[in-house]
């Protein structure tokens, strides 16, 4: 039997040292239900640019992503 779960990660660009934007992801919160996610989502992401070295560096954004659990 397959379960899902939905994992709301964080998304944090990164100065790849020539001003170039590394997207990171790191996880948040973990919910049951993709509604529930999604509403977290709608409620918390406020992606912003925090630099511009070159390309626009951004932090602040949520998104998430299904997981699946058993065998």
């Amino acid at each position: 039997m397959k379960i899902y779960m939905y994992l709301v990660m964080s998304d944090l660009d990164v100065d790849g040292g020539f001003g170039d934007a590394i997207p990171t992801k790191e996880p948040v919160i973990l919910f049951h239900h993709k509604k529930l996610a999604e509403e977290y989502v709608k409620k918390n992401s406020n992606p912003r640019v925090y630099d511009v070295p070159y390309d626009n560096l951004y932090e602040g954004g949520l998104h998430v992503e299904k997981v699946e659990l058993g065998d």
